[in-house]
């Protein structure tokens, strides 16, 4: 059952998080707003569900499945490396912190509401 509720919450996590990606895009940013974005209100929303959700089941389906999947930290590094390597060095720099700082200040955010 463990395994099915991971597996679950997984493709919604992952569903979201492309959806999340097209909408973006087409609003024309840059896919690397979209990555952001899912990192850090995913970072907020584990904070919520840590906090809130007491079932191991329910950590399961929403902390692992959903949240894991939804947020990226391979998509932020391939995109951090890109832009390095396109010489985009303030961008570079903005985009690791808001996906490291602000990430870790939207779970806390999400954590002590």
């Amino acid at each position: 059952m463990e395994w099915l509720m991971i597996a679950i919450g997984g493709g919604i996590g992952a569903t979201v998080r492309y959806a999340v990606i097209k909408l973006i895009t087409k609003l024309l940013y840059p896919s690397y707003y979209a990555t952001a974005c899912v990192n850090i209100v995913g970072s907020f929303l584990l904070g919520l569900v840590i906090q809130n959700l007491h079932t191991e089941i329910l950590l399961l389906f929403f902390a692992i499945g959903i949240l894991g999947a939804f947020t990226t930290f391979s998509t932020f590094a391939f995109d951090l490396v890109l832009l390095s390597n396109e010489g985009q060095k303030r961008k570079s720099i903005i985009y690791l912190t808001v996906n490291l700082v602000g990430g870790i200040l939207l779970f806390a955010i999400g954590y002590y509401i």
